[in-house]
């Protein structure tokens, strides 16, 4: 067991009553164990150690959170470019999609009350829509409107609107749908209409 003076710090031994170093009386100074002192130093190395440790550990973990988040940011700002280029050949195809929409243009009308011979050309070969339609006469008789259309005395179709005195006096329509390129007849077979209509349509 070692006495420390309370004056100068001096260490004495355990049966000392005064500082071999200044004199000062040592009784009631505490003494400290020489091994106590060991476990104290031991101690500061191992938390030391512990320190060291926790430090290489946030290390190790803030490199790889760091290289983590370039490697994020890395893969989004590539896949934000896809993105991009694939939206713009979508729209690309969209607008060529859209520049090329076809729709039915009428091309020639008719008007009329009897019966009527029509003869028309289909050079481009386009898809053709014959619309008929017209009003009776209200006589409570049978009233009608047929429409046949042929190509070389082949019929390439028709439809028919009627009424009987039952019927209402009202306008009915109905039309005809076919394909392919030369000249047409149209032949219409009235029979008491006020009149009835007749146009061609072409889909381009």
């Amino acid at each position: 067991m070692t006495k420390y003076c309370s004056n100068c710090g001096k260490g004495n031994d355990d049966n000392s009553t005064f500082c071999r170093n200044c004199g000062e009386r040592l009784s009631g100074m505490h003494s400290i164990n020489s091994d106590n002192k060991s476990v104290k130093k031991g101690n500061n190395k191992v938390l030391i150690g512990v320190i060291v440790l926790l430090l290489m550990v946030i290390a190790i973990v803030g490199t790889y959170a760091f290289f983590t988040i370039n490697e994020n940011s890395s893969d989004t700002s590539s896949s934000g470019s896809v993105g991009n280029i694939s939206d713009s050949s979508v729209s690309s195809i969209s607008d060529v999609s859209g520049g090329s929409t076809k729709s039915w243009h009428k091309v020639d009308s008719f008007n009329g009350v009897g019966d009527y011979e029509i003869t028309f050309n289909n050079n481009g070969g386009n898809r053709i829509k014959i619309v008929s339609s017209a009003m009776p006469i209200k006589n409570y008789a049978d009233n009608y409107m047929y429409t046949t259309v042929s190509k070389n005395g082949y019929n390439m179709g028709s439809s028919q609107l009627s009424w009987n005195s039952k019927s209402a006096v009202a306008t009915k329509s109905d039309n005809i749908e076919f394909s392919g390129s030369g000249t047409y007849s149209i032949s219409i077979s009235a029979y008491e209409l006020q009149y009835w209509n007749l146009e061609i349509y072409e889909y381009y």
